[in-house]
């Protein structure tokens, strides 16, 4: 394994280098070379062999190589990173491994372009891995594959990327919470998929005294930002905060949460949810994609396609503070479980020709 290389593509940039910093991390320090490709959207692929001779090229998102919010431009993408694949692999051999965050791009984009896109890569790499099991199948569907060529391995935590070190009295006085409240957050970007308009209303049927609904992450764009500004019109006990939440900043929000609520729409994986078991704290969820999986230690909490999101956290009210963070005590176990090593050694098993 020593000395195989291994780069990763696309860069994802500050707000989602975690994953693959850990992963390069793992990587290294089992002897590999790891570290991004170039940074640009023509020709990444080979561009990247060029410069680094990697043994094996590991991606995430393609959509920023391949498609667009409009057919044409997308077309135009998606012929060029189709030459490149073609490319990169006649000259240089590369193994290519492609991890699927979700099957589509979650803004809209011509559908039928980004499937074939997708197709004729996944065609094209030794092996799509997917994050966790039970989506098996739905992957190698969606990109009419056999599922031999569909591998498992799920993401490590994040703990210890994030500061952890702040008390729950100490981060309610710095968001002017009451020690009483029983505090909701929702904790990531803010996007129409994710559900937060429903999450808004299901706490204004149900709210009670002492409850408080946080709403922490950026807006995808200001038009999105004011309609949820709208909808908390005289909702006192809603505190809006519309930024990239800092490192140093996140522990405060969960620190002085008693639960996280993710109402996603539609979703294969969550990063938010990873990182609320890494500190700790009980996920209401529907039970979709890999979300059974990783929130298996706490079924109670999660929601069927044929509940409400109410349903869900009407359910909430046997429990008391102790038993959620009794919850969240064993989702913090429940996600130690899984290593970024998992993956770091699958890719340089590969790499030494494993397969």
């Amino acid at each position: 394994m020593e000395g195989k290389r291994i780069i990763f593509l696309p860069i994802w940039g500050k707000q989602n280098e975690t994953i693959p910093q850990k992963q390069m991390e793992a990587i290294r320090d089992l002897g590999g070379f790891a570290r991004y490709g170039l940074p640009v959207t023509l020709f990444p692929l080979t561009r990247s062999a060029i410069a680094f001779r990697p043994d094996v090229i590991s991606l995430d998102w393609i959509h920023q190589y391949a498609v667009s919010p409009g057919w044409f431009a997308s077309l135009v993408k998606s012929f060029f990173f189709a030459i490149d694949v073609v490319l990169v692999q006649l000259i240089f051999k590369p193994k290519m491994v492609w991890t699927m965050h979700n099957l589509q791009h979650h803004d809209p984009r011509p559908r039928k372009i980004e499937r074939w896109i997708s197709k004729f890569f996944a065609s094209k790499c030794s092996f799509i891995r997917v994050l966790g099991p039970g989506i098996e199948a739905v992957v190698a569907e969606y990109l009419e594959l056999p599922k031999s060529k569909i591998i498992s391995i799920p993401e490590g935590p994040f703990v210890g990327w994030y500061p952890d070190d702040v008390a729950a009295a100490q981060a309610r006085v710095k968001l002017k919470l009451d020690p009483a409240d029983r505090v909701w957050l929702y904790f990531g970007n803010l996007r129409p998929y994710k559900g937060v308009e429903q999450l808004i209303g299901a706490f204004k049927n149900l709210s009670k005294p002492n409850s408080r609904l946080i709403i922490a992450g950026r807006p995808f764009d200001n038009h999105y930002a004011q309609s949820l500004k709208d909808l908390c019109l005289q909702m006192p006990d809603v505190v809006l905060d519309f930024r990239t939440i800092p490192d140093d900043e996140i522990q405060i929000f969960f620190a002085a949460s008693d639960l996280v609520v993710l109402p996603f729409k539609n979703v294969l994986n969550s990063g938010s949810a990873i990182l609320a078991m890494g500190f700790s704290k009980p996920v209401v969820a529907p039970a979709i994609g890999l979300l059974p999986f990783r929130l298996k230690s706490q079924p109670d909490l999660l929601y069927r396609q044929n509940e409400k999101l109410e349903d869900a956290l009407i359910r909430l009210e046997k429990f008391d503070n102790e038993a959620l963070a009794e919850i969240g005590r064993k989702n913090r176990e429940e996600v130690l479980q899984y290593k970024w090593e998992d993956f770091a050694k699958f890719l340089l098993k590969i790499a030494s020709n494993g397969e």
